[in-house]
């Protein structure tokens, strides 16, 4: 008798899940309405750079984003979990598969350098102080901090170590999810070139999903996969910078043209 071949069922494709997805989202306070509607995709493995004038609510966003923040309406899925719905405990879990960079680095004075980047190891691994050190060192290299600055205080750091400091301790989790809040404020453009070198080879290594706020031109056009827009309360445009240099909504058109811009000095 022949051989009957196995019959193989069909399997059907699972459905993408994105680290970020945003429907319908909506902040409020009082009568102020900041966003209203907004929709905002993040792919995987991306670094997307958020933009927008001021009073946009660019850090509104992502302290929703974060879970700091509780919107008046919408979804905000990270990883397909809607972070509105999640309960304390749950929420907790989700934090721990993202890092933060606050604009002003954040550290705590009295600690030292390695003991402000495992902090998030005492906390959610609870890890025994000489193995969190020793992980600590670890991502102090990988960001580029000499290891003989491990037991200085932040007071003793110069700018670009801080923001390095800062940065260690936001990849001491291996997070998936990756924050960045204005990360090259405040850095000469010798070390805001070098910071964003450093952003963008630990995306590719590490396989990091990036959201970055940022004023900073030289950083979308040196990391970013595409720009989010705010404007007019929602994101009007998500694309490539040099995509978005030929866009014709007047604020667009006015930060990539105007007399800052790369694109009005030939750049």
């Amino acid at each position: 008798m022949a051989d009957i071949p196995d019959i193989v069922p069909e399997t059907e494709e699972k459905p993408v899940v994105h680290p970020i997805v945003i429907e319908g989202l909506r902040n409020q306070f009082g009568p102020n309405i900041v966003h209203e509607d907004l929709k905002l995709t993040v792919e995987r493995g991306k670094v997307l750079g958020v933009v927008g004038g001021s009073g946009t609510g660019k850090t509104v966003l992502l302290n929703s984003i974060l879970g700091l923040q509780k919107p008046s309406a919408g979804a905000i899925h990270l990883f397909g979990q809607d972070i509105t719905r999640l309960s304390e405990k749950k929420m907790r879990a989700m934090q721990s598969r993202f890092g933060v960079l606050f604009q002003s680095g954040a550290l705590f004075s009295a600690l030292s350098v390695v003991e402000n980047i495992c902090v998030p190891l005492t906390e959610y691994a609870r890890l025994k102080p000489a193995m969190a050190r020793e992980i600590g060192l670890m991502k102090m290299a990988l960001v580029g901090l000499p290891l003989d600055a491990a037991d200085k205080r932040p007071s003793e750091l110069s700018g670009g170590m801080i923001k390095r400091t800062a940065l260690a301790r936001a990849l001491v989790l291996d997070p998936e999810l990756l924050f960045l809040d204005e990360p090259t404020a405040g850095l000469d453009p010798i070390g805001a070139a070098a910071f964003d070198t450093l952003i963008r080879e630990l995306s590719d290594s590490l396989n990091l999903t990036v959201f970055m706020i940022t004023h900073d031109l030289d950083s979308l056009y040196a990391i970013c996969d595409e720009v989010a827009v705010l404007a007019d309360r929602q994101v009007v445009e998500t694309a490539p910078p040099k995509v978005l240099e030929q866009s014709e909504h007047p604020w667009i058109h006015e930060y990539f043209h105007g007399p800052r811009g790369r694109v009005s000095k030939g750049e």
